[in-house]
């Protein structure tokens, strides 16, 4: 099977298109509603306190009820609550804009946040769950594989929706292109066939009231996602401080980030086109160690165009360890529980960035930018220790 021929096959032969498709313009808020929140607090406040205080609650809440809203949706079926959080969620963001244009209070605005963040409907984990019904196994990784690379264009497509409608109309617009978004995109979900026919799993029941995190083995993946999100985190906040210290403007970063991002989609589709014969359990420490090695790659730069450089051989381990990783977390995951093993997965990547978001800070704060990178580089080092700590029960997945 030729690399283009495995994603013609996907999109062709699976039903997976329409979920991508639906899953991709929900998931576009993921890079916009953050950066759109914290920019119309500011404006309305004029305090950058104020902003990252509701930026950062937004996303606490977010990482938090993440795994409650995808036990519901393991448990019930996904449509009831992509169609209820579909609908919340806007509203709470619609609201939040009302708000902050009538001059409310920092408080109110942090309590509508929190809302906003506890109704973000669970579509990364429903359609991530999705493959392991509708995908043949040979097609899995291409699946994960793509998924992942979709995130990725969230991520850069995100922040730059936000530029221009910020330029054009202000930060508001943002904020409401973002409800939008996740309103058609959750409404579109719930339509498509392969949602319509999902069947709730009984859950195994051996499985406590821990859901997932009953299986050592989704316990030790999850524990090198937390890791990697430490150094995505770290990451965000190093890469403003380095081009300042080169440039004199930390703007640079935005391209900086970009590039980290264009390597990780190149790696996503590369991975996902080809087809080893390893087996993922022996994938996963090449990968985690490959991912160590690029998060050391920054220190070596001497200047902004070799950081470009090594942030795109930096990137190019990004995708496919989050693929290896997802197919590894669907087969752990205990039956009836899939769509919440997900969810914590993405908790614990928002949990360790908000981490490494802090760590990095203090460091280029009190002692430099070079201290940020080599956090970076130790947080891939921490990714290693920790297969190697669960590599007992990584190994028998």
């Amino acid at each position: 099977m030729s690399l283009l021929t495995r994603y013609e096959s996907l999109l062709r032969g699976t039903g997976a298109a329409s979920p991508l498709a639906a899953g991709l313009v929900g998931r576009l808020s993921l890079g916009t509603t953050g950066l759109a929140l914290l920019l119309l607090v500011r404006e309305t406040t004029g305090s950058y306190a104020a902003a990252g205080g509701v930026a950062a609650a937004y996303a606490l809440a977010f990482a938090f009820f993440a795994p409650i809203r995808a036990r519901r949706a393991d448990r019930d079926g996904p449509r009831g609550v992509l169609l209820v959080c579909g609908l919340a969620h806007p509203a709470a963001l619609v609201t939040l804009v009302l708000l902050a244009s009538l001059g409310a209070g920092v408080v109110v605005l942090l309590g509508m946040a929190v809302l906003a963040g506890a109704s973000v409907p669970p579509i990364s984990g429903v359609v991530r769950a999705l493959w392991g019904t509708l995908v043949p196994p040979e097609l899995m990784t291409t699946a994960y594989s793509l998924d992942a690379v979709l995130v990725e264009l969230c991520f850069v497509g995100g922040p730059l929706l936000v530029a221009v409608l910020t330029a054009v109309s202000g930060p508001s617009a943002a904020v409401l292109a973002a409800a939008v978004l996740v309103l058609v995109g959750s409404v579109w979900l719930v339509q498509t066939p392969a949602i319509r026919a999902v069947v709730p799993h009984e859950r195994d029941p051996g499985v406590s009231m821990a859901g997932p995190l009953s299986s050592s083995g989704v316990r030790a993946l999850l524990l090198v996602v937390a890791s990697v999100g430490m150094g995505f985190g770290a990451v965000e906040v190093a890469l403003p401080a380095y081009a300042e210290s080169q440039s004199g403007s930390p703007s640079t970063a935005g391209v900086l980030l970009a590039v980290w991002s264009v390597g990780s989609i190149l790696g996503g589709l590369a991975y996902g086109a080809a087809h080893s014969p390893v087996p993922h359990t022996r994938q996963l420490p090449w990968l985690v160690g490959a991912l160590a090695v690029g998060s050391a790659l920054p220190l070596l730069a001497t200047g902004t165009v070799v950081m470009g450089a090594v942030l795109v051989l930096y990137g190019l381990a990004v995708a496919p360890y989050i693929t290896c990783n997802s197919v590894l977390l669907g087969r752990a995951a205990p039956t009836g529980t899939t769509t919440e093993a997900f969810a914590w997965s993405s908790s614990m990547i928002f949990g360790g960035a908000a981490l490494g978001n802090v760590a990095a800070g203090l460091l280029v704060e009190h002692v430099g930018v070079t201290s940020a990178l080599v956090l970076v580089g130790a947080t891939g080092l921490l990714g290693v220790v920790g297969t190697g700590y669960g590599w007992r029960v990584l190994r028998s997945l």
